[in-house]
């Protein structure tokens, strides 16, 4: 069963590095200054999408793990192993995300870009160069999730 996980958001990985995903290459996103790029999604028809309670349950995880370390982000002083931590806990998400998914195409294909930016924050996160900038990427994509999909209780992240 971890096996399987692995590879599904190994797939994902892939193809969101290769551009293969659809609707990747039609997301544009900007730089705010500090090294993180927001992601800008498609309303489905002027509403929030509907997903399920699979990502519900994953995106709530990856919020209340970011949130409990607001503070050192917003401070830059985010420590490597807590970034690590952050970073393992987000993909622990991720993965049960990729492995438990039956949503829409049309919905999945604008969640696959959600779950890119996390998997590009959580990149900027192990990697240790700047994690600051891989935890920012997660919370502005938190942020945009928020705005796009219907998820009852959904607060952003100053």
């Amino acid at each position: 069963m971890q096996y399987r996980k692995s590879l599904a958001t190994l797939a994902l990985s892939v193809a969101l590095t290769l551009g293969t995903v659809p609707g990747l290459a039609a997301a544009q996103t900007h730089d705010h200054g500090n090294g993180a790029a927001t992601i800008e999604l498609t309303l489905n028809e002027g509403a929030r999408w509907q997903g399920d309670e699979n990502m519900r349950k994953g995106m709530d995880a990856i919020r209340a793990t970011m949130a409990a370390n607001l503070d050192a982000i917003h401070d830059d002083t985010l420590a490597a192993d807590a970034a690590k931590e952050i970073a393992a806990e987000a993909q622990a998400q991720v993965d049960f995300m990729v492995e438990n998914c039956v949503l829409a195409p049309e919905v999945d294909e604008q969640f696959h870009l959600v779950l890119g930016h996390v998997l590009e924050g959580i990149s900027e996160l192990e990697s240790g160069d700047a994690p600051r900038d891989g935890a920012v990427k997660i919370v502005e994509t938190l942020n945009a999730y928020g705005e796009h999909f219907e998820h009852p209780g959904w607060e952003p992240l100053a």
